[in-house]
């Protein structure tokens, strides 16, 4: 699929919704099945493991945070080994090569989960995910090959709200699962991910444009350094593609803190008969809340707004609802506040992750959504260690999502001050070039 070089802006286009993209795009369509099979399992199996780290042997709320860094701290360490590795190798067999290890690994956390080894599940997350860190990238990356350039938008939303169902639907069904035991729920998750590598069988090869598979994953992963730098002077050079690759990263922050006080409060007010099903319930509803979100974000788009408005006044919402996250202890506002969350955090991600595919170059695709992964990873991690030792200390759950939110605030306000400054820089350079080198 040949990507133009310069195409609009999102807030200058007002592209008519075009239903059945799924059925237009049957190379999408297998992409997104592969998608909701894993989701499905991961999100049951993620309730069932947070619920034995909580509360089995050796368990507490660093423990929490522990697995809940195991699970996504690999973003962050393998972003640039996997942004290079989409970017040089065929991104299906990286997909489906993943998938089937993160299988195998899946199998090994349902033995550990059965003898109720805390430590080992904390391992095996981790060595789990680090493996899944390798999809993110390629995932992304995917997109350009299987819609077309103004399509993206809606493929992404698609992509989104399907991430949500699956949420929902998981964590639903993981709180009913995990008042059983973890077993079960790790079992399906196993078995989602041999059928997610099924769908994805049937893709045809998708080699970056213009960069060939040379070498093999050993030249890859030498280049690695250099090829992550020349990516993020790319981005440097270009502020409205900065500003998507780092527009998560706030918001991420502040969800650190805040993911952790909803899972205490789960287990404090179990409103909803047991913590299990308690936070499922929550979970469900912030994840309605993401697919809403994005769906919202891209109809003002579509309406005229310009596209770092609608992610500015999403990050905002993010920010307002875990404030109040904070502050409140009845179940009903609390059911009010994750939907208002899920909202903002899923338009922020929708747009942002549209932004990079359609202002990069598919050369470079891959490398910059592994700087996004990364950036926000950190900070998502950074917020979860930080807040989960600031209860332990305090005794106070409300801690952790105002430390997270401090921070996610201060880093938008950081980020916007350095982007301004950025953008100066090049427009002064321009007007300094002579009219000749400007034309």
């Amino acid at each position: 699929m040949r990507v133009p070089s310069t195409p609009a802006p999102v807030g200058d286009r007002h592209p008519e919704p075009r239903p059945g993209l799924l059925r237009r795009r049957p190379r999408f369509r297998r992409v997104w099945l592969s998608e909701i099979v894993s989701l499905l399992g991961d999100w049951m199996s993620f309730v069932a493991v947070s619920l034995l780290a909580l509360g089995g042997e050796g368990g507490g709320v660093v423990a929490l945070a522990l697995v809940m860094v195991g699970h996504h701290l690999p973003n962050a360490l393998f972003a640039p080994v996997a942004g290079v590795l989409a970017d040089r190798l065929d991104r299906r067999w990286l997909l489906i090569a993943t998938s089937l290890v993160q299988g195998a690994l899946t199998l090994a956390m349902l033995g550990a989960a059965v003898l109720g080894s805390v430590p080992a599940v904390q391992v095996l997350v981790f060595v789990r995910s680090s493996v899944g860190a390798l999809r993110l990238p390629a995932q992304s990356a995917v997109l350009r090959h299987v819609v077309e350039e103004d399509e993206l938008l809606e493929a992404n939303a698609i992509a989104s709200a399907t991430w949500s169902v699956m949420f929902a639907v998981g964590m639903a069904v993981g709180g009913l699962i995990a008042a059983l035991g973890p077993a079960a729920a790790l079992a399906v998750d196993a078995a989602s991910f041999g059928l997610s590598a099924l769908f994805l069988w049937g893709l045809p090869p998708m080699v970056a444009e213009g960069r060939p598979a040379e070498g093999g994953p050993l030249a890859a992963l030498a280049s690695v350094r250099g090829d992550m730098v020349l990516a993020w002077k790319h981005a440097w050079d270009r502020p409205p593609l900065l500003d998507a690759v780092l527009a998560k990263t706030p918001v991420h922050l502040a969800n650190g803190g805040a993911l952790l006080l909803l899972n205490l409060l789960a287990t404090q007010l179990a409103f909803a008969g047991t913590g299990a099903l308690t936070l499922g319930l929550l979970q469900c509803v912030r994840g309605a809340g993401t697919g809403v979100g994005p769906l919202l974000g891209v109809a003002l788009v579509r309406r005229g707004l310009r596209g770092e408005l609608a992610a500015t006044g999403a990050a905002w919402v993010t920010f307002a609802s875990i404030a109040a996250l904070a502050a409140t202890r009845h179940w009903a506002a609390l059911l009010a506040v994750v939907l208002a969350w899920g909202l903002g955090s899923g338009a922020n991600w929708v747009l942002s992750s549209s932004e990079i595919q359609r202002l990069s170059p598919d050369r470079f695709v891959g490398r910059l959504s592994a700087i996004d992964n990364l950036a926000l990873t950190v900070g998502l991690c950074a917020a979860l260690l930080g807040g989960a030792v600031l209860v332990e200390r305090t005794s106070a759950p409300g801690a952790a999502a105002w430390l997270g939110l401090g921070a996610g605030v201060l880093a938008w306000l950081g980020s916007r001050w350095m982007l301004r400054r950025r953008a100066a820089a090049g427009k002064k350079a321009l007007s300094l070039q002579p009219e000749t080198e400007r034309r």
